[in-house]
């Protein structure tokens, strides 16, 4: 059963095919990653299972957690970022059939690569990318560099580390560029929340270039690394609500055949999203960047700007599957794109209720972070394959990682509440350090487990279908 049902968008021309193909490998290589330490990590936390692992965790855990988030919560979210750069460019020019001298039909379909202002811009970003990607892993396998567990963006104190991190960001900022060069391509709701998203990722970087330049010399390494990614890791997490946003939409268009939202609304609530965070890089002119002011008109920007628009959209897509609810047991995408919102609800309502530093924290952005992974789940098998020629057509295949990452997610998240809630602290590991003392804490703590581990079974068969569909055979050749 096809897994599909809506009309498809016509192929992408061959150099844009290309670009997108390397995103997505990028997206779900680091995501296979990601998934291979989170699953060591969970172990590692769950009463009596640390002592069946093979390492030793007292200088291997941290480097592992550093790396995890990087992959799964940097890397794979800023690779959908310049997947739907390329994805949605092809709107940036009219389609055409003979735009060259004496080709027959068919010979140019797609977006002509000489109607694209800054066309030579994406290659050049998707490698740098890929090498960027593969150098973060390098002293993480080695065991080596310090781990700064800040807030946002952890690092490993090493300057392959640092290097990595640089090439994957500019890697991502130059099909960024190139699409907002072309404004024909985001014309309409999804080319405009990608268009946004890339602001909001351009002005992250702003705000880490400038925090860069401001600290003062002599202050210590966690310092140093907190203060230099708190303001732009404060931005990404308006790219990151934008594209999840912006996933719904697509989805939605896709599988429903409307958008949450009309076009102007929509408008309006990716307009509000600017509006809070182009001010992040003049923070750095007003106030000391050591201070606390410094941090409080960050975390304002988070509290004011990012509360009413996922209600908003989350509002009209309610609406949206409210009247067309059938679809959701028989169409396994509208199935995950309502896992989805349900996890990024959830992920809200608890972060009302978060502790100083305990495991509340850790449970409020993992929930709402598995609503994001979830829609760009779906995206892949929606958008995304079909755009390569390499659909997911097996609707039950497709359903149970679905299930079985929104469930686990869902568990996983309301055990690390419950256990943060009973006093058992964020970012550390073994039964002693997290002081599980009592029985709530034990039964939190396993509950946790269990969730993780199924969470981590659905990343993982979802990575396994997506993987055997990019290195696979194309359903159809293409031009």
């Amino acid at each position: 059963m096809s897994d599909l049902p809506g009309p498809q968008a016509p192929p992408l021309p061959r150099w844009l095919r290309t670009e997108l193909h390397g995103w997505a490998v990028i997206a779900i290589g680091s995501l296979a990653f990601s998934g291979a330490l989170a699953l060591l990590l969970v172990l590692s936390r769950v009463p009596q299972t640390q002592v069946l692992l093979p390492w030793s965790w007292q200088s291997f855990f941290y480097a592992a957690l550093v790396t995890h988030v990087i992959l799964s919560f940097v890397v794979w979210f800023l690779a959908v970022l310049g997947a739907l750069s390329v994805l949605v460019l092809a709107n940036a020019a009219p389609t055409t059939e003979s735009g060259a001298v004496g080709a027959g039909t068919g010979a140019v379909r797609g977006t002509v690569r000489g109607t694209v202002r800054g066309a030579g811009l994406g290659l050049p970003g998707m490698i740098s990318a890929a090498v960027g990607a593969v150098l973060l892993l390098v002293p993480t396998l080695l065991n080596d560099g310090e781990p700064s567990l800040n807030n946002y963006v952890p690092i490993l104190v090493h300057p392959v580390y640092y290097l990595g991190l640089a090439m994957v960001g500019l890697g991502v900022a130059l099909p960024v560029i190139r699409l907002l060069l072309n404004p024909s391509a985001f014309r309409d709701n999804s080319g405009l929340g990608v268009a946004v998203a890339g602001l909001c990722y351009l002005v992250a970087l702003a705000c880490i270039g400038l925090a860069g330049v401001s600290l003062p010399d002599g202050i210590d390494t966690h310092t140093l690394n907190e203060r230099l990614f708190w303001g732009g890791g404060h931005v990404l997490q308006f790219v990151n609500t934008a594209l999840m946003l912006t996933a719904w939409t697509m989805i939605a268009e896709r599988t429903l055949g409307k958008a949450p939202l009309p076009h102007r609304l929509y408008t309006v609530v990716m307009g509000a999203m600017l509006v809070f965070v182009l001010p992040g890089p003049v923070f750095y002119a007003l106030y000391d960047i050591l201070g606390l002011a410094h941090r409080l008109a960050f975390t304002d920007l988070l509290w004011y700007g990012l509360t009413t628009p996922p209600v908003i959209v989350g509002l009209g897509l309610l609406m949206l599957l409210v009247r067309h609810r059938g679809e959701v047991i028989r169409n396994s995408a509208v199935l995950g794109l309502a896992l989805s919102m349900m996890l990024f609800v959830a992920g809200g309502l608890m972060g009302f209720f978060l502790g100083p530093s305990d495991a509340r924290t850790p449970s409020h952005y993992h929930a709402s972070i598995g609503g994001v992974n979830l829609a760009f789940m779906v995206l892949f098998v929606v958008v995304i394959l079909p755009a390569l020629g390499r659909a997911l057509r097996s609707r039950w295949k497709v359903a149970a990682p679905y299930h079985l990452y929104g469930w686990g997610q869902l568990v996983f998240s309301i055990g690390m509440f419950t256990a943060g809630a009973a006093g058992v602290p964020r970012k550390t590991m073994g039964a002693e350090a997290q002081g599980l003392d009592s029985t709530l804490k034990m039964i939190a703590m396993t509950i946790y487990g269990i969730g993780g581990a199924l969470a981590v079974a659905g990343g993982v068969l979802f990575i396994a279908l997506v993987l055997a569909r990019l290195f696979g055979r194309k359903d159809t050749p293409h031009a």
